[in-house]
């Protein structure tokens, strides 16, 4: 059978199918949407995973690696399995990168594989941390069941193992995984540096080193190998299972079928699993792409349009009772009684969870759009906090190989803030902002200086949207307490002014003196507005704002320059809420200007990102600064659409607070 026909079952699809039996019907369809699609790359990018599978490789410099021939107009399987057989078969002792392996429709390719003799070594490099020192119950609980952060990976290792017994039954296969170690650090600085992306590079990673053996890197590496033997030993026995009702070689079996035929499994539906399926429409751009997830639900419960259309379960914030509305084969709104959300258990006059959850049932089932409110108690709150009023907004990158010495892997690097300020007499200032993409700069020392000289400029109340800002504050402190800098104290003593201490922390707990309040806490304990369709997010609670409130919606279509404001990155007469053709709001992040849109087509750009608009982008785009050898123009570009973006999420928060004033106010009507 050739190439274009086989359809061969990868370690990736097997886990795909492991998650639902049913998406492998729908998955390298281009017919069907996909919202992951381009996922892997982004999250490689952000996290650093392709530098931490080069330097994984650095670790067998003899490694030999199956390259893809250039000449290929299709992926070619046979020839892949055939350069790794060939390299098998005529060494006692060799190292393959992305050695291949086939047995009927099963196809892999192992980041890393040893041969001595009959002994395999397999070695799955992943961009993800665990900590040597505790390595023994890192993966399996002293109870004997598999972490649910490291089942997948796990169950992906033991695929490969089996493909292997499978076509080489003659060889010992053992499992490791490669993995950062965060009880280690590194002892030189700009180590993530020293791995370049580059698209002219034939290596698969895509990949330039900068250096050329691991003693270039110092005393030793960050990354360690764990031999996970037993875990996968229990997952082929059958005692550690993801589908309940298949071991682990009947998975396998019947997974590998149903994609060989390209057959619809017909699995039932598991509304966990379904609520966060990645086959559906995600409205405008995916209007001529047909979703996975409604004809799964036509299929089985033969609804039509209309039921889609319907309020369900899907919607309801933090609903944690999933599971059991599965067994019941209720979705719908109208179907599930108010006593299967739980007990409503109000508190220091506050919407509970279940009390939340009610209201947006009533009000979607009632085709209510008018926001609940807690008014009076939302207005106590609104009068504890002090003048001027200041909103801050953080990007940071989390990365495996570290920027600086010292410093252990994923520890936060925070690359970016922005500083609103609303005065009594209701002028929004855009008071300070900072970034530091320049590739190599370890920027959070500097980051926390510059946020400390724009705070202390008043006395007024923090405000952060999420606990995100406070934990990171905290990270930089713990960052601080093992540094050298000469005004680590001050900047330490700064931090604590604001933050609360982490859960479970070890050391002498502190009260901050002007303690940072967090805004999405505010709306989730005072106010729901049926728009967001519970999501507490502050992109879906902007344009939910924008639906409801007129004064906001006068104020915001009008231009900068009318409207008592400053912005560091938009000039005066920029709009912040454009009207569309049919009257309504367009969301603003979406009307953010795209970098290079003015760009000479003609110019080789080192990165094709298009728009900067929320955080994974954001993160991305840090990426290709600090990973790429651009020229500082193009560096400029990003740096300038970052700017923009960070400044849009602090003035969203300033909106959010707008808007809740007025909702407090005496003659205000809900």
């Amino acid at each position: 059978m050739s190439n274009l026909k086989k359809r061969y079952l990868t370690k990736s699809r097997y886990k795909l199918g492991l998650e639902c039996p049913n998406k492998l019907y729908y998955t390298k369809k281009k017919v069907y949407s996909n919202q992951k699609l381009e996922d892997s790359f982004l999250q490689a990018l952000a996290s650093g995973g392709f530098q931490v599978e080069e330097l994984a490789r650095m670790h067998y410099p003899e490694g030999i690696l199956v390259e893809d021939k250039k000449s290929d107009e299709t992926y070619n399987y046979e020839d892949k399995v055939n350069q790794t057989t060939e390299l098998l078969e005529n060494n006692d002792e060799v190292v393959i990168f992305e050695a291949a392996f086939c047995f009927e429709n099963l196809f892999i390719r192992v980041d890393i594989l040893e041969k001595k003799g009959n002994q395999i070594n397999l070695i799955e490099v992943k961009a993800k941390s665990f900590d040597s020192t505790n390595a023994e119950y890192e993966f399996e609980s002293k109870k004997g069941n598999l972490s649910s952060s490291w089942k997948s990976y796990l169950f992906d290792v033991a695929f490969q193992k089996y493909v292997i017994n499978k076509a080489f039954p003659k060889y010992n296969v053992k499992p490791f995984l490669m993995l950062a170690d965060k009880s280690k650090t590194t002892s030189i600085k700009g180590l993530n540096q020293l791995f370049r992306i580059t698209k002219n590079n034939n290596n698969r990673t895509g990949i330039e080193r900068r250096i050329h053996t691991l003693t270039d890197i110092g005393s030793e590496s960050i990354l360690g190998k764990v031999d996970v033997s037993r875990e996968t030993s229990g997952i082929e026995t059958g005692k550690h299972r993801i589908i309940e009702e298949f071991d682990f070689e009947e998975s396998i079996q019947i997974l590998s079928k149903t994609f060989k035929e390209d057959k619809y499994y017909n699995y039932p539906l598991d509304y966990s699993s379904c609520k966060s399926c990645e086959f559906k429409t995600n409205g405008v751009a995916d209007s001529n792409s047909k979703s996975g997830f409604k004809e799964c639900f036509t299929k089985q419960l033969g609804w039509e349009e209309p039921d889609f259309n319907e309020p369900n379960i899907f919607e309801i914030w933090d609903f944690r009772r999933l599971n059991k509305l599965t067994e019941t084969g209720e979705l719908k709104l109208k179907n599930i009684p108010d006593e299967e959300f739980g007990e409503v258990k109000d508190k220091d006059d506050k919407m509970s969870r279940v009390r939340r959850q009610l209201i947006q049932k009533h009000k979607a089932l009632d085709n209510d759009y008018t926001p609940e409110l807690y008014q009076d108690e939302l207005k106590d709150e609104i009068e504890s906090w002090t003048f001027p009023l200041n909103f801050i907004d953080f990007e940071a990158s989390v990365v495996a190989l570290p920027f600086y010495e010292g410093q252990s892997p994923y520890e936060k690097v925070v690359f970016q803030f922005s500083h609103h300020i609303i005065h009594e007499d209701g002028k929004v200032e855009h008071a300070n902002e900072y970034i530091n993409v320049q590739p190599g700069e370890f920027p959070n020392f500097e980051f926390v200086r510059e946020l400390k000289t724009a705070l202390e400029q008043n006395v007024g109340t923090v405000f952060q949207y999420s606990s995100y800002e406070n934990s990171t504050l905290n990270q930089i402190k713990q960052q601080l307490e093992n540094s050298a800098e000469t005004d680590r104290k001050e900047l330490i003593n700064f931090i604590i002014t604001l933050t609360t201490p982490p859960r479970n922390y070890a050391g002498s707990p502190w009260l901050p003196i002007r303690p940072l309040v967090d805004l999405r806490k505010v709306i989730v304990d005072y106010y729901y507005n049926p728009y967001t369709k519970g999501s507490n997010s502050i992109k879906a609670v902007l344009p939910a704002i924008f639906e409801t409130s007129e004064l906001i919606k006068s104020k915001y279509t009008k231009p900068i320059s009318d409207i008592n404001m400053t912005s560091k990155n938009f000039r005066d007469n920029h709009i912040w809420l454009r009207r569309k053709e049919d009257g309504t709001i367009e969301d603003p992040y979406k009307s953010l200007e795209h970098p290079f849109k003015d760009w000479d087509p003609e110019f080789e750009r080192k990165s094709e990102i298009e728009e900067i608009n929320n955080g994974g982008a954001a993160l991305t785009a840090y990426g290709l600064t600090q990973y790429t050898d651009m020229d500082d123009k193009e560096r400029d570009e990003i740096k300038n659409a970052l700017l923009r973006y960070c400044e849009l999420d602090t003035l969203a928060m300033v909106i959010v607070y707008e808007h809740l004033k007025e909702i407090t106010e005496d003659d205000y009507k809900v």
